[in-house]
């Protein structure tokens, strides 16, 4: 009698889990943080409470949205490091640039072609990821902030202001960023493959 052993997961079915699982989470977060937030009576009636109800929310999902996603990072790191492993600065160069090119290595059943592939497959699972995580670490930071904004302590207005700011110039800064090495990623996957074909 023989028993069947299971595949391991693959990292994208890695990934579809953690964004399944983050979108229940999140949004959960965020009905208890509007909950909350109605709750709360550190400001009157106005476009204050407004506020004190979105912050809330949006740090409450914000956050374990986040926290969701650090354990599928935490998860990947390793798989991520694996294509690097024994590479020398060069071959760790050649690869970073071949995937940013797009450029698949020759010949396609080399070492470093095969290391190449799996990074960039790798790449274009865990990038999103993180982008994700960052993105919602940084909604969950702002949120508690929102009431602020309309605070009568000038001190606790302008700190608001410009740790909000901050955060919104660095998120629209890096995420074009992020995302032009998740298409680069994605791109080598498909150019590498191609080509693995034509050699057939």
């Amino acid at each position: 009698m023989t028993t069947a052993t299971e595949a391991p997961d693959t990292p994208e079915t890695i990934a579809r889990r953690a964004w399944r699982r983050t979108v229940w989470v999140a949004l959960a977060g965020a009905v208890v943080g509007a909950v909350f937030g109605v709750v709360l009576e550190r400001v009157g009636a106005g476009p204050g409470r407004l506020l004190v109800i979105v912050g809330s929310t949006a740090a409450v999902g914000g956050l374990s949205g986040a926290f969701s996603l650090l354990a599928t990072s935490l998860r990947l790191s390793p798989q991520m490091q694996a294509p690097l492993a024994g590479l020398s600065r060069f071959g760790r160069k050649t690869l970073s640039q071949a995937i940013a090119k797009q450029a698949p290595i020759e010949p396609a059943d080399s070492d470093l072609a095969r290391r190449a592939f799996d990074l960039a497959r790798l790449r274009a699972v865990y990038q999103p990821i993180a982008l994700g995580q960052f993105l919602l670490l940084y909604l969950g930071i702002a949120g508690p902030q929102l009431p602020n904004l309309v605070d009568d302590d000038p001190f606790s207005a302008v700190f608001s202001r410009i740790l909000c700011s901050a955060l919104l110039v660095v998120a629209v800064a890096l995420s074009p960023v992020i995302l032009r090495r998740i298409r680069a990623a994605r791109r080598y996957v498909q150019a590498a493959t191609e080509a693995a074909a034509r050699q057939r």
